[in-house]
């Protein structure tokens, strides 16, 4: 997500300032105009004075759009700060919150080990192979992980975990940003 922030943050600069070119552009254009037309008394025709209000226009307008694009800019900024504030908060948060429903389930330190490899989404063989375990060792503090935790599958777990979290992660999130 912060990505495509960045992504529309640095497009927008690249509008920005080729705006700010053609911005430039128009108001030398307009000064030479005046300047030939105007003031170097050479009678202004309708056709010069349209083409002066064209150019005038679009230098308005191309303004505008400058600060409509910075403000835009800004604001995307800022709500890219606030998401990776809430993201590494909530990163915090999860480990703190892991530790404590393992405590809750009085998880063995084997089985928070097997728990968290689970949870990272390893196989029963690439958790017995990072433990230098035997397979059925690792099927068996599975299925005392489950019954202690009161889920059928892997699956099971995760959701819970991310149930849960995704609820005190909220709660955690909207009351940091009310103290922010």
């Amino acid at each position: 997500m912060q990505h495509i922030g960045s992504m529309q943050a640095s497009t927008l600069k690249y509008v920005t300032a080729f705006l700010i070119g053609s911005v430039v552009f128009f108001v030398f254009d307009v000064a030479s105009d005046i300047y030939e037309r105007v003031i170097a008394s050479n009678a202004p025709t309708v056709l010069d004075l349209t083409h002066l209000f064209f150019e005038v226009f679009s230098a308005g307008a191309l303004i505008l759009a400058i600060r409509i694009l910075v403000r835009q800019l800004r604001w995307l900024q800022a709500r890219n700060a606030r998401q990776s504030e809430s993201l590494r908060f909530l990163r915090g948060e999860m480990d703190s919150f892991v530790q404590g429903k393992f405590d809750e389930w009085t998880l063995t330190p084997a089985e928070r080990d097997i728990a968290m490899y689970m949870l990272k989404g390893l196989s029963i063989a690439e958790i017995a192979s990072a433990r230098s375990t035997a397979e059925g060792t690792v099927k068996a503090q599975t299925s005392n992980i489950f019954r202690k935790t009161g889920v059928a599958s892997r699956l099971e777990l995760m959701s819970l975990f991310m149930d849960e979290f995704l609820d005190v992660g909220a709660g955690i999130s909207s009351g940091h940003r009310q103290a922010g």
